[in-house]
């Protein structure tokens, strides 16, 4: 057999097999339905967003909203009620969420109730400039490398998780909803 033929049919019984393989949803309900498994990344995310309840149906209740130092504080003392680890989850991690939650077969069914729009982040916003070594005020301080960071305290990161929208600029006093996530 020539190698280009015994190639072809190799590459056709691995496609046949993958095609015939299912593969595991995304996201899954956990055992009590509180929480939506993640096997990719290994997280467990709140399967409602907080100031609403599981029922076994659906997330009853009202969402409650969040400053970004509330929303940090929700996920302490949920840690401390539970005795796992909850935390606001980062940019990258929420878009994740709300692909592999779009990817779903009933999206609706897996998080119900959630509301839409920006939800709480737990990453920071640092601003970068170029630093002017001749300036007199960076020769004061010091400032004699490329660039210089500054941490901003009064705006946050912030992700829509129905289109994967992310902004840094909202002011960390507005009040937003919140998905918390657990790592396994």
């Amino acid at each position: 057999m020539r190698p280009f033929a015994l190639l072809a049919l190799v590459t056709a019984a691995l496609a046949s097999a993958a095609a015939s393989a299912t593969p595991a949803p995304a996201l899954a309900p956990s055992a009590d339905g509180q929480e939506l498994l993640d096997a990719a990344s290994g997280h467990a995310w709140a399967r409602c967003v907080e100031g609403m309840q599981w029922d076994g149906r659906g997330c009853l209740g009202r969402p409650a909203l969040f400053t970004h130092a509330e929303a940090l504080a929700m996920a302490r003392a949920r840690s401390q009620a539970q005795g796992r680890t909850w935390r606001v989850p980062r940019v990258q991690e929420l878009r994740q969420f709300g692909e592999r939650l779009a990817r779903a077969p009933q999206p609706a069914a897996l998080a119900p109730a959630a509301p839409a729009g920006w939800y709480w982040t737990s990453t920071v916003r640092i601003d970068s400039e170029a630093v002017n070594p001749y300036a007199y005020g960076n020769v004061q301080r010091g400032s004699t490398g490329a660039r210089s960071d500054r941490l901003v305290l009064q705006t946050g990161w912030a992700v829509d998780p129905r289109s994967g929208e992310a902004r840094g600029d909202l002011p960390r006093r507005e009040r937003l909803p919140l998905r918390l996530l657990r790592v396994e």
